[in-house]
């Protein structure tokens, strides 16, 4: 697998960004995210995870639920709102 620089990385999360923006209030699943966006499942959950840690967004799995869903923090959307 090719690496991506750290300017690629954060176009990508941007794009994801974007993609859950649209979606929202409605969380959506890593899956649709990597299909959406052309790239693997466990690269999209790995840049996810990312984000959680910096609070951009946050993960609304169910307990027992096999599919990890995601949205936007409630911060980030205000923010981004703002921003279009």
């Amino acid at each position: 697998m090719s690496r991506c620089s750290k300017e690629n990385l954060e176009k990508i999360k941007a794009n994801i960004l974007r993609i859950i923006y649209d979606e929202s209030p409605k969380a959506i699943s890593a899956l649709e995210i990597a299909n959406i966006e052309v790239r693997d499942k466990e690269f999209v959950l790995k840049l996810l995870r990312e984000m959680e840690m910096s609070n951009l967004v946050k993960n609304v799995t169910n307990k027992f639920s096999r599919k990890s869903y995601w949205a936007m923090t409630d911060q980030t959307y205000n923010k981004y709102k703002e921003l279009l």
